[in-house]
């Protein structure tokens, strides 16, 4: 698959642009604050309806105005469909996909997109959250059956919380059995893409940095053996865990048990990255993270994703910068940014666009 256009309009930093893209490399230059990565994000929105960076749709709008729109043609399997996605400040999203009413669901069902930028060093040294963000925004567009179960145990949790807020401190929660069942399927899928893409992270870590290993390790709210893919294993463990916790989360009236309270640990050699990795490694960690997941999506969907790379020589020595350059023959169609110079070889293969204040100049 591949974008073959793009059109905004009150988008961030922009109140219109139109851009027409080639099907492999895109390389978006200019100075810091002049919009590059606002194009990126306008990609990622038409191609999933979410912006990467997890930014509200308010945030998006731009100063003063009352709507965004992102639409663009985008070529699936041979056949080229219009995808638009709209916002009314005050209001609801849009989807249409060939000009009929769609969900963010089809969005997930239709395309595959991968981003990487500097704050993912975040996913390695932030907080939990922001590694169940990313574990759902990939593993969505890997699995509707994840969607919908997701959805239902972010349903059954808001009514567990709800109900552990109303003070009913003698009385049994009823939803245990629901988040026990949904909690279980998730937890299981999260083990089967950590397990699944930790191998080629690290082959991508040991290419560019050079032969450092890196590691990647599911750290679920339930205890329970990671070679094991049987959800009743799960089931069970969940459930000891809950009465263990149940006079706990009554008095503090929230839900501590289950897959939102899921972490990763990623361990750069043999230590913890969040605490030793300099900013070099974390940044190489978070790429090799990426495009493992590039990988993985390419072959569970069976069909090449869109790669966008944020700033994405920035903390890398020259060495790695070459390194990456040489990998990008392989990802189909890729849009990069970034403020320094581009590399010899990467303008021989690709097509430029200079951005400056919000304007769009291909070169």
């Amino acid at each position: 698959m591949f974008v073959d256009n793009l059109n905004i309009t009150s988008f961030r930093n922009f109140d219109s642009c139109q851009l027409q893209f080639g099907d492999d490399i895109n390389v978006l230059y200019g100075k810091n604050g002049s919009g590059k990565t606002n194009i990126l994000e306008a990609v990622f929105v038409l191609l999933l309806g979410r912006s990467p960076r997890g930014a509200a749709d308010q945030v998006m709008l731009k100063n003063s105005a009352d709507f965004y729109r992102v639409q663009g043609d985008i070529n699936i399997e041979d056949k080229s469909h219009e995808f638009a996605i709209a916002y009314q400040k005050g209001g609801r999203k849009k989807i249409t996909i060939d000009k009929v009413t769609s969900r963010t669901s089809d969005l997930f069902e239709k395309c595959g997109a991968v981003s990487a930028a500097p704050e993912d060093v975040e996913l390695l040294a932030g907080p939990p959250a922001r590694r169940r963000d990313f574990i759902n925004i990939y593993l969505s567009q890997a699995s509707g059956r994840y969607i919908a179960d997701m959805s239902d145990y972010q349903k059954v949790l808001a009514q567990k919380n709800a109900f552990l807020k109303q003070g009913n401190n003698h009385s049994e929660t009823p939803y245990d059995d629901l988040l026990i069942k949904y909690g279980s399927i998730i937890m299981l899928a999260r083990n089967h893409f950590l397990k699944t893409i930790s191998a080629t992270a690290t082959d991508y870590y040991k290419k560019i940095a050079g032969g450092q290993t890196f590691s990647i390790n599911y750290k679920p709210s339930v205890s329970f053996d990671l070679n094991q893919d049987k959800s009743e294993i799960i089931e069970n463990a969940f459930r000891e865990k809950l009465d263990r916790y149940k006079e706990k989360e009554k008095i503090l009236q929230t839900a501590l048990v289950g897959p939102h309270r899921d972490d990763i640990e990623f361990c750069i050699g043999d230590l913890p990255a969040r605490t030793h990795g300099s900013q070099g490694e974390l940044r190489t960690a978070a790429i090799s993270l990426k495009l493992a997941v590039f990988d993985y999506l390419k072959k569970i969907r069976k069909e090449t994703p869109i790669l966008l790379l944020d700033e994405i020589f920035a903390e890398l020595d020259d060495n790695r910068k070459e390194i990456l350059v040489e990998l990008f023959g392989q990802f189909g169609q890729l849009f990069l940014t970034t403020a320094s110079q581009i590399p010899e070889k990467l303008l021989q293969t690709s097509r430029a666009f200079k951005i400056e204040n919000a304007a769009v100049f291909p070169q």
